[in-house]
């Protein structure tokens, strides 16, 4: 069980339980109202009550999920681990993996079965940053609802960016720019978006690395997360990614499948303050469109 601690100070002194859990602990209301059902909230070792008044010196506690088994007692993934702690998973997905398992096909491998089994148990898999299926490398994976949560709250800020490379076919206008233009579904399909008025504002930063035939190298950093971003935008200023069937060209011969990357995630953890950047290599599909 993962149990997050807080003593504390003159500042929470007189202060309810509940306005502590909410502002320091940064624990969500549905999670509290949980707490309070499962017993899982504690004052220096007693059962705690929301409505209590806390004295400075008192070590708050709540016991905020199951606490994953550790890589070493459990079955060891299909793929690499790029960073690990007591409350996040960071992976490199393969491209061809989906994140959940399908309902309808068992033979497509999914992120979830196997971090199950590097759990040891079902249900604890949490998707921060899910990538699509075509899509490869940094996943961030939340091991508890509190870590899912906290991290939720920092996508799309400046404490979690996302950054990916891509293989395009042509060169964007300028070296480096924005794309601003909002996303919608598309009526009757059940996974194309595109660019509408209508649709939700979406914000990609580019820049390009390097040129090669007809191709270019782009590094992307995502404002916003709308699905088939950064295909889309990249299809509507008319260089979409090589080998997108959806929005540019299927070319199987070339790559099989759009050619993105997820290459770079830097996020500011959540509990101990601590900045991560975490690199996952280009794979070897893209690079051979520009060697």
């Amino acid at each position: 069980m993962r149990i997050i601690e807080f003593t504390a100070g003159e500042a929470q002194h007189g202060r309810s339980a509940a306005s502590v859990l909410r502002r320091e602990m940064r624990l969500s209301g549905g999670l509290i109202a949980r707490l309070k059902v499962s017993g899982g909230l504690a004052r220096s070792g007693m059962p705690l009550k929301t409505n209590e008044l806390i004295l400075a010196g008192d070590v708050i506690s709540a016991a905020v999920g199951e606490s994953p088994a550790q890589a070493e007692d459990c079955v060891p993934l299909p793929f690499p681990v790029l960073y690990e702690d007591e409350d996040i998973l960071i992976v490199d997905k393969p491209a061809g993996a989906a994140v959940h398992g399908s309902r309808y096909d068992d033979a497509v491998p999914s992120v979830e079965a196997a971090v199950n089994a590097y759990y040891g148990k079902a249900g604890l898999f949490h998707p921060v940053s899910r990538l699509d299926r075509g899509t490869s490398g940094a996943m961030v994976i939340a091991k508890n609802g509190y870590m899912h949560e906290l991290l939720g709250r920092a996508l799309h800020t400046a404490d979690f960016e996302r950054y990916y490379l891509g293989a395009s076919e042509g060169c964007p206008p300028d070296t480096e720019g924005v794309i601003d233009l909002p996303i919608a579904r598309v009526t009757g399909s059940a996974i194309k978006r595109e660019i509408s008025e209508s649709g939700a504002p979406s914000v990609t930063h580019y820049r390009v690395l390097k040129k090669n035939g007809g191709f270019s190298l782009v590094e992307f950093r995502l404002e916003t997360g709308r699905t088939h971003q950064i295909r889309l935008h990249m299809s509507a200023v008319g260089c979409p990614l090589a080998g997108d069937w959806l929005y540019g060209r299927e070319n199987k011969a070339l790559i099989a499948r759009p050619a993105l990357h997820s290459s770079r995630v830097v996020l500011l953890h959540p509990l101990s303050g601590e900045k991560l950047e975490v690199v996952s290599p280009l794979p070897e599909d893209i690079a051979k469109l520009f060697e």
